[in-house]
């Protein structure tokens, strides 16, 4: 779980919730359901004519995604790779297939499977490069549609305080005594939706766009790799270039001792 996200989301409710409590007298006016309504039930609404609805309804189980890990283990799959790579220094291609119902993730296990099947490394580096411009569209459109939320939700927030200041003209005619009261619960609705896109949709989307680019990078990674132990690169040669991916705090979690020992042996 990232944690970090779990905190700011946590710590940004709490810390808007005691700041409410402590500018009124009353905190009971910023309870606004009907305004909830409309600043919710209309982003919604504008995002599905705007999207397809496969599309919005993948949104949500991307950003769950996102949550699981603060990083992907780049460094973990480069391991797997120069052992793939020793693999098929020592023994040929044709025993990499022993390798393949050991290896979890789907695009790593594709490309292996073309090594064992022979295709031209032209032809690897083709799809897989066609596989990763397909990913990144796919999952950047999830990303946007979190931004076109974003920018939905203030609109709708001053919709609903129009229907209020709406109703609250009406009132007027009654008389002047409750129109502090309406004039505040109709500016909630402005409130909401503010929050919902500065605190909920915007970083959601940042935090996809973030997500997207580890996924990417992992992605070049076992492609790299890939046409590595195709042109029979050693395993030392291969750790060396793949982590080149990664930042230097994270080389030490790469055990190299391991490689370069293998590849003398």
């Amino acid at each position: 779980m990232n944690i970090a996200t779990v905190i700011g989301i946590v710590f940004g409710i709490a810390i808007l919730g005691f700041a409410t409590y402590l500018s009124t007298d009353s905190a009971g006016v910023f309870i606004n359901f009907p305004g909830m309504a409309i600043v919710l039930g209309g982003t919604l609404a504008s995002t599905f004519i705007c999207f397809p609805l496969k599309e919005v309804m993948r949104v949500f189980s991307t950003f769950l995604i996102a949550l699981k890990r603060e990083e992907l283990p780049t460094d973990h799959y480069i391991e797997e790779i120069v052992a793939i790579a020793r693999e098929a220094s020592s023994r040929g291609k044709i025993h990499l297939e022993t390798t393949l119902p050991g290896i979890e993730n789907e695009f790593l296990q594709n490309a292996i499977q073309m090594l064992v099947d022979g295709y031209s490394r032209e032809e690897i580096k083709e799809i897989l490069e066609t596989r990763i411009e397909q990913t990144y569209q796919q999952e950047l459109s999830s990303a946007g549609i979190y931004r076109t939320m974003a920018k939905l939700a203030p609109a709708y927030g001053i919709i609903g305080t129009l229907i209020g200041l709406i109703g609250m003209m009406q009132s007027m005619s009654v008389g002047l005594g409750n129109l502090g009261a309406h004039m505040a619960v109709a500016l909630t609705t402005t409130l909401y939706g503010i929050l919902l896109s500065n605190l909920i949709f915007l970083p959601i989307a940042i935090k996809v766009e973030k997500r997207i680019e580890e996924r990417v990078i992992l992605m070049c990674v076992i492609r790299d790799g890939t046409l590595f132990i195709k042109d029979k690169t050693p395993a030392a040669i291969v750790l060396d270039k793949l982590k080149a991916y990664l930042p230097p705090r994270r080389w030490a979690s790469i055990d190299r001792s391991e490689a370069t020992g293998d590849e003398e042996a």
